[in-house]
């Protein structure tokens, strides 16, 4: 974890993180899928900036829009609207990429975040990936999902993203040298160390977040339009639709 007179250390919920961009980078990318994790990334890394009265030639915002899941894009783009609104002294700008999943979410999202860096020069790449709720939390989460077997836990379903785990070895922060781009790229998951308990008391914490860019933030990732009003409502069924309730107490849009 870095800590120095350059970053910023967040406290919520008795966990911390820790904000951090080298002064190198003109140009960086915070990946916004439309989630309440992204948004307060967003939203924290450009209070950074402000604190350390910086300004960069660029703040791009990057979206991944699963074709088969469409109401992310449409988070993302509202949630875009509002925090850019707030940081005038920045160039932000928001960048949209669809793809039609046939594996995994990261894949497509190296793919693109390789291009930006090889035509581009973006050298910074910034994630709100947050950690699972704690294990033995999990395993008392019991619902009856569509699909799933009766009494599944969130521990026991089977989209867990087990690589959140506290167990998991993860990579907050990162840097190598490229031999053929001749730079150093930079990698930063922030909030990698820390569940959406820490999110969720940021958003309590900030009035303009909670009243104005929460209601815009979506978790569910159903892909199955009857199980959410085409895409209108949370489907309470899938493991992040648990995990959104178990931080913040409702599902999207404050369904309970």
């Amino acid at each position: 974890m870095h800590t120095d007179e350059n970053s910023m250390t967040v406290h919520a919920a008795g966990q911390t993180a820790v904000i951090y961009i080298p002064e190198i980078y003109r140009k960086i990318v915070v990946n916004v899928s439309g989630g309440a994790d992204s948004a307060m990334l967003l939203w924290q890394v450009l209070t950074y900036l402000r604190q350390q009265d910086r300004i960069l030639d660029e703040v791009r915002v990057l979206t991944g829009v699963d074709t088969r899941r469409p109401a992310n894009e449409w988070n993302a783009v509202e949630i875009y609207l509002a925090i850019e609104e707030q940081f005038p002294e920045q160039d932000i700008y928001h960048d949209i990429f669809k793809y039609e999943k046939k594996g995994a979410k990261r894949d497509y999202h190296v793919a693109y975040e390789t291009k930006l860096r090889d035509e581009q020069g973006f050298y910074c790449m910034m994630h709100g990936r947050t950690e699972n709720p704690p294990i033995e939390e999990q395993k008392l989460i019991t619902y009856n999902a569509y699909g799933k077997r009766p009494g599944t836990t969130m521990y026991t379903d089977a989209s867990r993203p087990s690589e959140r785990e506290s167990t998991s070895t993860k990579r907050s922060l990162s840097s190598w040298y490229d031999y053929e781009l001749e730079t150093m790229l930079f990698y930063s998951a922030p909030f990698d160390n820390v569940n959406k308990r820490f999110i969720a008391e940021l958003y309590k914490n900030e009035p303009y977040m909670i009243n104005q860019v929460y209601p815009l933030t979506a978790s569910c990732v159903s892909d199955v339009p009857k199980d959410t009003n085409h895409w209108q409502s949370p489907c309470k069924q899938c493991w992040w639709c648990q995990e959104r309730y178990w931080a913040f107490g409702s599902y999207d849009g404050g369904v309970q």
